[in-house]
């Protein structure tokens, strides 16, 4: 009787160990796949929703200064003596109070256009 206990036993537990294994196996395959999603920004841009600033413009949208292709794009573009910071470290220096100055010119400026 012994006998088939430890049998019976070390079947369980090979069989466990073999499950074990095999959710090993998936997650490292999950492992890889979200690796090559990171690692491909326009993947995960497209999985978060986003869609690219080459879509055309809707039939009822006027114009829109943070688009690429509009013709008075400098916020992207870069105007050399526009006062919008040109890098990131550039916008984590600004205060908050400098961020909200900086939008209400840009409203004001939309208002007058």
């Amino acid at each position: 009787m012994a006998d088939s206990d430890a049998q019976q036993l070390m079947s369980v537990l090979i069989t466990k160990m073999e499950n074990m294994d095999s959710d090993l196996a998936l997650l490292k395959q999950e492992n890889e796949r979200l690796r090559a999603t990171i690692n491909n920004p326009k993947m995960l841009l497209r999985k978060m929703g986003l869609v690219s600033t080459s879509t055309p413009l809707s039939m009822d949208l006027g114009f829109d200064p943070l688009r690429a292709d509009m013709e008075n794009d400098s916020i992207l573009k870069g105007d050399p003596v526009s006062s919008v910071p040109q890098t990131n470290e550039e916008f984590h220096i600004m205060s908050w109070d400098e961020i909200h100055e900086m939008a209400a010119t840009a409203k004001e400026q939309e208002m007058k256009q």
